[in-house]
């Protein structure tokens, strides 16, 4: 089965941006993009004193959100099929993860994170923890001379610890789709003053390449800043290298909290520019020798 990429739209210009990006994704890998959109329901509790859409201006709504998000699939330069559900997003996404397989899960944020990127975190993250599927987080384009629509990434920063780990399933699974970018790859490794002087760069490629996230014959770059916190230095090391895209390796503690909580992920996913990828993985067991 040709691999599935699920994106969340609501047909605003965040979402498209986010929709775009995906679909240059799975045309690489010669893969669809499902678009999913959440219907509004119309309210039916005027006693409650809830303002009430009227049953004929919801399916005027419904038909109308349905043929842009047909335009929106014929347009894309990926095969589109368009996934129109009401109901709790949890719920829905676990249907849709069961029925189409995904190999990543897509959803664009406003630069100021509103209720709505924090009401989708906390809904759609259950279903991640279950699945496990690798998450791309596309931030809202802010500067009027960038390109509002984003390019097939060419540069990726891999942040890396230094800590062993191995990427689960749904990560390698992924990589074939990482193959297909044909991107350049720079492992940027953050230091904190008090850190010692060789900061440990060596120990954070070793880890990725043992992890087997990259290909062996994959030439690629290292980058070390200095920087406290991390994820300021992490958003400046992808400024810096001028990266397409940063690689955060999500160790199983960080899927157990919200994107929106306390965090390095989290706070490289509220200051970056550029698309944050997360990679689940599995904490390495440790040798006898260890």
């Amino acid at each position: 089965m040709e691999p599935s990429f699920l994106v969340l739209t609501d047909l605003s210009p965040r979402s498209q941006r986010a929709v775009y990006l995906t679909a240059l994704l799975a045309a690489a890998a010669n893969g669809q993009v499902i678009l999913l959109h959440m219907e509004n329901m119309p309210t039916l509790e005027p006693e409650l004193g809830l303002v009430t859409i009227p049953e004929q201006y919801y399916r005027q709504e419904r038909r109308d959100t349905l043929d842009a998000l047909a335009a929106l699939a014929r347009h894309l330069p990926a095969p589109a099929i368009v996934e129109s559900e009401a109901g709790n997003l949890h719920d829905v996404l676990g249907e849709l993860i069961g029925r189409w397989q995904p190999q990543l899960l897509v959803m664009g944020l406003a630069a100021e994170h509103d209720l709505l990127d924090e009401m989708l975190m906390n809904q759609a993250l259950p279903a991640l923890r279950q699945t496990g599927l690798p998450l791309l987080l596309v931030p809202e384009e802010t500067d009027v001379a960038q390109d509002p629509v984003l390019p097939l990434p060419r540069l990726v920063a891999v942040a890396a610890d230094g800590e062993a780990f191995e990427l689960a399933d749904s990560s390698l699974a992924f990589r074939s789709v990482l193959e297909s970018w044909s991107a350049q790859y720079s492992i940027v490794h953050i230091v904190t003053p008090q850190d010692p002087s060789d900061g440990g760069i060596s120990k954070a490629e070793a880890a990725v390449r043992q992890s087997g996230l990259l290909p062996a014959e994959v030439k690629c770059t290292t980058y070390q800043i200095r920087s406290q916190p991390r994820s300021k230095g992490i958003v400046q090391a992808a400024l810096d290298i001028q990266a397409d895209m940063v690689v955060i390796l999500a160790r199983p503690r960080t899927l157990l909290t919200s994107i929106f909580n306390l965090g390095v992920s989290a706070e490289v996913v509220r200051i970056s520019t550029v698309p944050v990828l997360l990679l689940p993985t599995t904490d390495r067991p440790k040798s006898a020798l260890e």
